[in-house]
């Protein structure tokens, strides 16, 4: 074989395996942009939309009137917007929506295509989202399924009001922060958190706990000393500085 015709073959591999990885990623798109297909439980509940691969429980009216309770502490909420809730309780349909390749998270928010909400196995009836290694759920009392729902629909809350692009634009503690803010409702306990994040306890570190509350005590603590969301994400301070600031100025009210 000649060095041209070597050439002309490597092209040939190149050009198929460059037409492999867009038919997949056409399809993959495809798949975000058009799920209800893989559901095949559907039903309406006031603003919710809700698609599941299991039988959906009665019990969903009132978790997603808690889900709404806690919706209504955000200023950005707006009652008539749809909420699209998918319920992944098959594991490759949380590593396929998910946003992040794995199966071994609570839920995700496709902040940018579709602004859907999908959340991992869940026991409906119980109000409870199933840990991804079975096991008990950590901080379970303050975070119910209705949590779950309500955090990531705030992610969805975030993309309407500052954009599509607004995980790009900015800084994580104060997406994931806000989103929890709204996913407790109001059941935070800013004193005991400041007091936790003073003795570097594991809970206000995510690498160690996977949980968002230093997130939240900061978002908190703005809001606290009377910063309106809007203000907090037109220009969100430093991390550090705002650290700094929370250790040595508290504000509980």
């Amino acid at each position: 074989m000649t060095a041209l015709s070597k050439r002309a073959m490597g092209m040939k591999y190149i050009k198929r395996a460059a037409s492999t990885v867009a038919c997949l990623v056409f399809a993959y798109v495809a798949a975000l942009a058009f799920p209800r297909p893989l559901f095949s439980h559907h039903m309406v509940y006031q603003n919710y939309e809700i698609w599941s691969d299991q039988a959906i429980p009665p019990e969903i009216s009132s978790v997603l009137d808690d889900t709404t309770r806690r919706l209504r502490t955000s200023e950005l909420y707006k009652p008539d917007w749809t909420i699209r809730v998918f319920f992944c309780n098959a594991n490759w349909r949380m590593w396929l929506y998910g946003g992040h390749f794995t199966s071994k998270i609570g839920g995700g928010a496709d902040t940018i295509l579709t602004r859907n909400v999908y959340l991992r196995s869940s026991d409906i009836a119980a109000n409870r989202l199933n840990a991804p290694d079975g096991g008990p759920l950590n901080d379970a009392a303050v975070r119910p399924l209705s949590y779950f729902i309500a955090h990531e629909a705030a992610h969805i809350i975030e993309s309407r009001e500052f954009g599509r692009l607004m995980y790009f634009r900015h800084p994580i503690w104060l997406t994931e922060g806000y989103a929890d803010y709204v996913g407790k409702g109001g059941n935070f306990d800013f004193a005991e958190n400041r007091r936790l994040l003073m003795s570097d306890d594991q809970l206000l570190d995510i690498r160690r706990s996977g949980l968002y509350r230093r997130f939240q005590l900061e978002v908190s603590y703005l809001i606290n000393n009377g910063l309106s969301v809007q203000q907090i994400f037109a220009r969100p301070p430093n991390e550090d500085d705002l650290l700094k600031a929370l250790k040595k100025n508290p504000h509980t009210e």
